[in-house]
């Protein structure tokens, strides 16, 4: 919520029956505004928004607030203070709960956003309507001390700062929304901003960088090659990757081109949706991406259709800022995999990383809920939908999880294998995990390492996720010292190539 409050105009009517005390408490007020008054705010803010039951990270401004204090003839300083915070306090409360969140008529008394991301979206969404800044953007959409503030670069470059993941996503819902978001930067601007995403989230060199900090454990074993491919990410394959994510954008890629006129102003928002759709091209190189984006500029601009007309993008509101309410899950442990994956070199190329990745999901929770009678183990798998959306979010998962094939069984099980010989062996089950998949008859695992990785993923948690970050909540009992000592419940942090941050908390989920 708001850390401070900061009031640029104070201004201030004393009725009194007797002139004198007006005057004395006229200047008590004044002295109370430069000295004492910063300090008896402290928290009333934040107190304010929690009595509006706005949420947390909420961003306010307000135009105009009356308070109405009865103050006694010679009232002591700090109790006037006192008094006033109070009055503030209550009286902010009560107006903003009659305010709604987002977009605001030019006169109304107040304004607030979820937190300033849907702030600052929503000015440059006016911008891009052709609408004048709203009185509340310089203080909500500007919280630096750059030249140009409230520019649609400065926020974009500010957001890519702050969290990339979250800016990614939040550029190609703009881009889908109105293609007129072309509008907001000139062409080089645009040829900037591309250039600047390309480099933040394309790998230069490798496909995903030198593994570092190796988890305890033998080193995996080659892998076999996927079916009708040769190792080492053949330049075809990488292309059918690229082809076939743009060929899904097709449509937006025409209405943003016909929007912008040119292939310079459409090209970031077509890197943004193209990122965002397929996170696995975060792994190819920032050149063989920008040769792609260009060639995919200069077909579609030669049969780009007049852009379709665009309905008013709506308010953003807390809905689109808060996380989701939390789904409980079983086999939380499955995300315990992706710094290993990234440590033991066994992460799948970018061209195959979104098939691969589903088939070492599917493969590992068939695995541990084997002991289960068929029915059970399909329900089973489907309360796992929600983490093996984000455990390879490319995937479609729309289907019953148990009819999903399993494309490559060798490669995936292979995968697995190498993960499993690098479990430590001390590994203890999570607190009465077992007890809640199999109930009260003792589970029973064809082998050691099954076993192994049973404990490792079936860890009953909380998940949390948005399309740019996914937390996942554990009891602190669940807090295993052989996986501590390891390094495999350390936040993985932000992962390009999944399109998330991800985090792990201990502790009762808030």
């Amino acid at each position: 919520m708001n850390d401070f409050v900061d009031i640029a105009r104070l201004s201030t009517r004393i009725r009194s029956t007797e002139a004198d005390h007006a005057g004395m408490l006229a200047g008590q007020v004044r002295q109370l505004a430069d000295r004492q008054l910063a300090r008896a705010l402290e928290g009333a803010g934040d107190r304010a928004l929690a009595r509006a039951r706005l949420p947390a990270g909420a961003v306010v401004a307000v135009q105009r607030l009356e308070l109405h204090l009865k103050v006694a003839v010679d009232v002591p300083g700090d109790e006037l203070a006192a008094g006033w915070a109070a009055a503030f306090e209550a009286g902010l409360a009560r107006l903003l709960a009659t305010v709604a969140p987002g977009d605001v008529d030019d006169d109304a008394p107040a304004a607030w956003f979820a937190d300033a991301w849907a702030a600052e979206r929503r000015h440059l969404e006016r911008r891009s309507q052709g609408a004048a800044d709203a009185w509340w953007a310089a203080d909500l959409a500007g919280d630096d001390d750059s030249a140009a503030p409230l520019a649609p670069i400065t926020l974009l470059r500010r957001w890519l700062r702050r969290d990339p993941a979250r800016a990614l996503c939040t550029l190609a819902e703009l881009a889908r929304g109105d293609a007129h978001v072309t509008a907001l930067l000139s062409p080089a601007e645009a040829t900037a901003l591309t250039r600047e995403l390309l480099q933040r989230f394309a790998r230069p060199d490798t496909p995903f960088g030198p593994a570092v900090h190796p988890v305890s454990g033998p080193a995996p074993e080659a892998l076999p090659a996927a079916p009708g491919t040769t190792p080492g990410a053949p330049r075809e394959a990488r292309s059918a990757l690229l082809h076939s994510a743009l060929a899904r954008l097709a449509g937006s890629h025409a209405r943003l081109l016909a929007a912008a006129g040119n292939t310079e102003q459409a090209a970031p928002w077509l890197a943004a949706l193209l990122l965002a759709e397929a996170p696995s091209a975060t792994g190819l190189p920032a050149a063989h991406l920008a040769r792609a984006l260009a060639e995919a500029g200069a077909a579609g601009q030669s049969r780009a259709d007049p852009p379709e007309p665009t309905p008013p993008a709506a308010s953003p509101d807390d809905s689109e800022t808060a996380k989701l309410a939390p789904h409980p899950v079983n086999a939380g442990g499955l995300l315990l995999l992706l710094r290993p994956l990234l440590r033991l070199d066994l992460l799948p190329a970018p061209e195959q990383l979104g098939t691969d990745l589903g088939d070492l999901a599917l493969a590992a929770l068939r695995r541990v809920l084997a002991p289960l009678p068929p029915g059970e183990r399909a329900v089973a798998e489907e309360r796992e939908r929600p983490l093996l959306a984000v455990f390879a979010p490319e995937c479609d998962w729309r289907e019953r999880i148990a009819l999903i094939p399993i494309h490559d069984p060798a490669t995936a099980n292979a995968r697995l294998d190498a993960l499993v010989a690098a479990i430590p062996a001390d590994i203890a089950a999570a607190p009465g995990a077992l007890r809640q998949v199999f109930g009260l008859q003792p589970a029973s695992f064809g082998t050691q390492a099954d076993t192994r990785l049973a404990r490792l993923l079936l860890r009953p948690g909380a998940l949390r996720a948005t399309p740019w970050e996914a937390e996942l909540s554990w009891p602190l009992a669940a807090i295993d010292l052989a996986l501590r000592r390891a390094g495999w419940d350390q936040d993985p942090g932000w992962l390009p190539w999944l399109g998330r941050t991800i985090r792990f908390r201990f502790g009762d989920p808030s």
